[in-house]
């Protein structure tokens, strides 16, 4: 069982991890293919916006073929992809500029099609091995990608000091272990579920949305607010941002870890009180001048979305069944990026969007919760 975990836990990082390098390695590429860096960042978007054609695409193959079969796929193609990127390095004395961004290319869009496979899939298999605790089943997927974003540009650090190669062979060999580790997983009908109205199941897709956008948007505004603060400093900046992510992934994983210690959660008052304090984190982020304070709320914003996409994804999967995670992962795509896109706006309150987003979600959770939930409690009672 503990094998399990650590698969679980690695598994759940592998798409943090490739997105971690893919901020380090991008400017390298970008100097020795002598190609703009903007460029490069495009095709790394356009291969994501795969994710939302390719999410669907993997609930139907998991339907027919089990877990097992689409994490091994997609693990693979995850390593091939990044086998692909490694080519593009190895070979930059050797050939041309167009070949090594065909290579690119080709390789950002193996890694929209087959990345989506894993998370999803791992959510599933998690829910079916550990069936008595499914907030704590989740939580290990989800462990593993707050670590991926936490210790990744560590570990990338250390590795460019011996060597670059090191920094693209790192996802290599953990898609390798997760192909390597996946178990044999009984096959179920994931599409069984309980009976569920369709305005709570769409109602709460809409709410993973919100979560996602305000995640994205407000990661990328702190850079902004941060810049207008801190003038022509921009090392400062990073600092403050690296503040910020250390201690979401600290409070994060210490949360994470108590679900999965915690046997039994409610899920559904989780998500009223994770929704509730992300907006109240938000709003009083809105209006800090301190930088130690806004940088210390935000995170509290950011732990409270975290805690609230564990409870909604449980929700949803008991309600709608266990192929909504690859749903789920569909709207995170889009969530992201329209709160990347959103980033151009350039707001002079950018976490008064965020309160407002989160307000709309909040409103529906609470309504929600009295009027469905928490009335059903109480007739059975």
């Amino acid at each position: 069982m503990k094998n399990r975990v650590i698969w679980l836990v690695v598994g759940g990082g592998l798409l943090g991890v490739s997105q971690q390098i893919a901020l380090v390695v991008l400017p390298l590429l970008a100097d020795v293919m002598q190609t703009p860096y903007e460029t490069l960042v495009n095709w790394q978007a356009a291969g994501s916006f795969l994710f939302l054609f390719s999410s669907v695409f993997w609930a139907k193959v998991v339907a027919n073929k089990g877990c097992s079969f689409v994490i091994k796929v997609s693990s693979a193609g995850f390593i091939l992809s990044n086998l692909l990127l490694m080519c593009v390095w190895l070979v930059q004395t050797n050939y041309s500029v167009e070949l090594m961004l065909t290579l690119f290319i080709l390789s950002r869009i193996m890694h929209g099609i087959f990345s989506s496979g894993v998370v999803p899939q791992l959510q599933i298999s998690a829910l079916q091995i550990f069936s008595k605790n499914s907030i704590g089943a989740l939580a290990k997927v989800s462990l593993g990608g707050t670590l991926a974003r936490c210790l990744t540009p560590i570990v990338c650090l250390g590795l460019l000091l011996v060597s670059p190669i090191w920094v693209f062979a790192l996802p290599i060999i953990l898609g390798v272990f997760v192909l390597l580790a996946t178990p044999v997983i009984p096959h179920c009908d994931i599409k069984a579920h309980e009976p569920a109205k369709p305005n709570q199941q769409w109602g709460l897709l809409a709410v993973a949305f919100i979560c996602s956008f305000s995640l994205c948007y407000g990661q990328f505004s702190l850079v902004q607010v941060l810049s207008k603060t801190l003038t022509d400093n921009s090392v400062a900046v990073s600092q403050w941002v690296a503040v910020n992510l250390a201690l979401t992934a600290g409070l994060s994983t210490f949360f994470q870890l108590y679900f999965i210690k915690k046997q039994k959660i409610d899920s559904e008052s989780l998500l009223v009180l994770s929704v509730g304090a992300a907006l109240l984190m938000a709003l009083i982020s809105s209006l800090m001048s301190s930088i130690m304070a806004l940088c210390v709320f935000i995170a509290f914003t950011f732990v409270a979305l975290n805690s609230a996409t564990l409870a909604y994804t449980n929700i949803i999967v008991s309600k709608a069944g266990k192929q909504f995670t690859n749903y789920i992962a569909t709207l995170h795509t889009v969530g992201y990026a329209v709160g990347a896109l959103c980033v151009n706006l350039s707001l002079s309150m950018p976490y008064g969007l965020v309160s407002a987003a989160l307000t709309a979600a909040f409103s529906f959770i609470l309504y929600r919760f009295i009027a469905h939930v928490h009335s059903t409690r109480a007739s059975s009672i």
